[in-house]
């Protein structure tokens, strides 16, 4: 069974029945194992926000930029928990304001 595939059920599109990105439709789009991203989310609460009437991560925008940002802070070599920590507190503060140029 394909993962990242959402049956609708009675009739509703299938991204209106089950929205958000599947723990192993994101690994592979991360390069990481589902095992992995659920271990972050048990070890370090780096998990989605929200979760299926089964029980299901649904992975959302948001909770995808941290795991990426801890994907990436974790390949520069950083221990995975300071690199949690520090996406942590970047999924606090907030998306960055763009930077405006000065005259």
């Amino acid at each position: 069974m394909d993962e990242g595939r959402v049956t609708p059920r009675d009739g509703q599109d299938a991204a209106v029945a089950q929205p958000g990105v599947t723990t192993g439709a994101l690994a592979r789009r991360l390069g990481v194992s589902p095992t992995t991203l659920r271990t972050w989310d048990r070890r370090y609460g780096l998990g989605p926000a929200r979760r299926d009437e089964g029980h299901h991560r649904r992975w959302s925008a948001p909770d995808i930029a941290v795991v990426e940002e801890m994907c990436r802070l974790t390949s520069t070599g950083l221990p995975p928990a300071e690199a949690a920590d520090l996406a942590r507190k970047r999924r606090e503060r907030g998306p960055a304001a763009p930077a405006v140029a000065q005259p």
